[in-house]
């Protein structure tokens, strides 16, 4: 009975340790300050082609957090590396800045 704890805690370490999936990673912070002067439609345009490389990255890194799940739970432990968790952050950033670049320059 003494294991239980130890193995409780072996586990949640490893699974703590786990790709996370993209809907749980912060955006980076990015300034919209980097769109000024920007026209509304190269914004529109920036924020279609971040929105797109966000859904396919995203997608990347949800793969991971299953990927890391199962190693987990097979030999437990995570084999992804973690993932592409940076680019999604900053990618999150960037779709952030520029909804904002939009909203400051009065974008329909």
């Amino acid at each position: 009975m003494a294991r239980s704890p130890v193995l409780i805690l072996l586990v949640a370490s490893a699974l703590a340790s786990c790709a996370p999936h993209a809907r749980d990673i912060s955006p980076a912070p990015i300034s919209s300050v980097r769109y000024d002067g920007w026209s509304c439609e190269r914004l529109r345009k920036e924020k279609s082609f971040v929105d797109e490389n966000l859904t396919r990255i995203s997608a990347d890194q949800d793969e991971s957090a299953t990927h890391d799940a199962w190693m987990v739970f097979l030999i437990g432990v995570p084999t992804s590396g973690g993932g592409v968790k940076g680019q999604v952050a900053d990618l999150k950033g960037e779709q952030s800045a520029l909804q904002q670049a939009l909203a400051e320059q009065g974008c329909p």
